[in-house]
């Protein structure tokens, strides 16, 4: 077995009888123009071999990557969760073989065996991949959380692991919500764990070879708090002499009789161009710069005001309202703690519009005015354009995270033999709620972005 690192997560397997290719993202940037590979590299997606099975292990962006799949050949068998989007992109894109399938079953063949692997997630269909053959066995873990079930599970197929690529990066994804950043301890630990259960000859922290670029670059301070360093030096100090290995676009492992030989740049189908990791040190106390908005799709200020104006004086207006009248939850918890919440649109000239909602016992008030207005209980400040791209499907939330700020300080008050107790209540996000899941063709809006990349893509 040949195990190549293509960069990021992308990785092409070479087993007895099948050249797999999982995760394929060949270009930068991705995930919309937020994101370039970390390491930078190149890679030739025409020097790939003939790809057997392709597969794809969830819809992320940085994974399920449409101009990528555009260059893989139709006559691969196509393994994917069972999420309808992903089926429908690979019909689209014109794949006739695609297997759905469910973690924990195995796919087998006189030859190998692959073995999707479960997720604790519950926000993402989602999994991981064993691959063995006669040689050996490699799990890739991708992004998956693994109970310990799931591992003894593994271990119990399977006499031993030889490679692992494991999730380490603990991603700090908590800062768009709260600008938190805390180190997360409990998750590194947790990943450190799940590494030693498994019990692999050889550990390669993997599947976060990404950072933010142009306009998002900031967010690189605060979003990667584990190296691959750091991560591979804890599991050095938990379980001295194991086997570790730092990988690199371009670099092989080949596994053979028990034995795991690593080739650096050994591979002709990508190029590590510079080792750029230094771009992501953790440091909390970087500065935030202020929100702006460079339109980068180069709205016209009318279009963006009359639509953002539209969209919420109308659209989310009209739901909030018609939720006092239905008892809708979402509704009815901002009615509840009696919230005022507010929504700042920051235009490309650097002039900002608020829209207040302050919620009463039996209506809502809608309050509109030029500036940035008082803080509220929970507030949602975005630039004008990234809204706009959001609404008319152009965008999706990976891209307009990095212009959005939120937070909010809803909380149950109580006393209980003279302590006070204060819990957080966490509300969903209103502007966000509205888009994503009550606005007109919000339940198309995924399919409306997958059909735009796949015309692109095919163009």
């Amino acid at each position: 077995m040949k195990v190549t690192l293509l960069g990021h997560a992308s990785v092409l397997v070479e087993l007895d009888g099948a050249t797999c290719l999982m995760d394929p993202v060949f270009t930068d940037p991705f995930e919309e123009g937020a994101v370039v590979s970390c390491p930078k590299r190149t890679v030739y997606p025409d020097r790939l071999p003939p790809i057997d099975i392709l597969i794809v292990s969830h819809r992320h962006p940085d994974h399920f990557h449409i101009p990528s799949l555009a260059l893989v050949s139709r006559d691969a068998d196509a393994i994917c969760p069972a999420d309808p989007l992903i089926v429908y992109a690979l019909e689209k894109l014109g794949f006739t073989r695609i297997h759905p399938v469910y973690p924990m079953g195995p796919i087998l063949s006189p030859e190998y065996e692959l073995y999707p692997t479960q997720s604790e997630s519950t926000t993402v269909q989602e999994f991981g991949m064993v691959f063995k053959d006669h040689s050996g066995t490699f799990w890739n873990q991708v992004d998956t959380f693994l109970s310990n079930e799931t591992i003894a599970v593994v271990k119990k197929r399977f006499t031993g692991i030889d490679l692992l690529f494991a999730m380490y990066a603990s991603q700090n994804l908590e800062f768009f919500e709260s600008r938190s950043t805390l180190f997360p301890y409990s998750q590194h630990g947790r990943n450190l764990e799940a590494a030693l259960l498994i019990d692999p000859q050889v550990v390669a922290p993997a599947a976060a070879g990404f950072r933010f670029c142009r306009d998002h670059s900031w967010l690189n301070a605060f979003l990667f708090p584990i190296s691959r360093e750091r991560f591979l030096a804890d599991l050095q100090d938990l379980r001295p002499g194991l086997d570790t290995q730092i990988i690199n676009p371009g670099d092989t492992l080949t596994i053979e009789n028990g034995q795991i030989s690593h080739q650096a740049g050994a591979s002709d189908l990508a190029v590590m161009e510079t080792e750029d990791t230094y771009r992501l040190q953790f440091d909390p106390t970087a500065p935030i710069p202020d929100l702006t908005d460079p339109n980068p799709d180069g709205y016209s200020d009318q279009h963006l005001t009359r639509s953002i104006d539209r969209f919420i004086t109308n659209g989310m207006a009209r739901y909030v309202r018609k939720g006092y009248r239905t008892g809708d939850s979402v509704v009815n918890l901002y009615r509840e703690y009696q919230v005022d919440y507010s929504i700042a649109i920051v235009f490309p000239r650097a002039e900002t519009q608020s829209y207040r909602f302050e919620f009463g016992e039996s209506d809502v008030r809608l309050v509109t005015h030029n500036g940035a207005g008082e803080p509220a209980d929970m507030m949602h400040h975005i630039a004008a354009s990234a809204l706009v791209g959001w609404m008319e499907y152009s965008k999706s939330f990976f891209y307009v995270r990095a212009y959005s700020r939120r937070s909010g300080t809803v909380y149950d008050l109580s006393e209980e033999e003279d302590n006070i107790k204060i819990q957080p209540k966490t509300l969903p996000d209103l502007l966000m709620h509205y888009l994503l899941n009550e606005s007109p063709r919000s339940n198309l809006a995924a399919k409306h972005q997958i059909d735009r990349q796949v015309r692109d893509a095919l163009a």
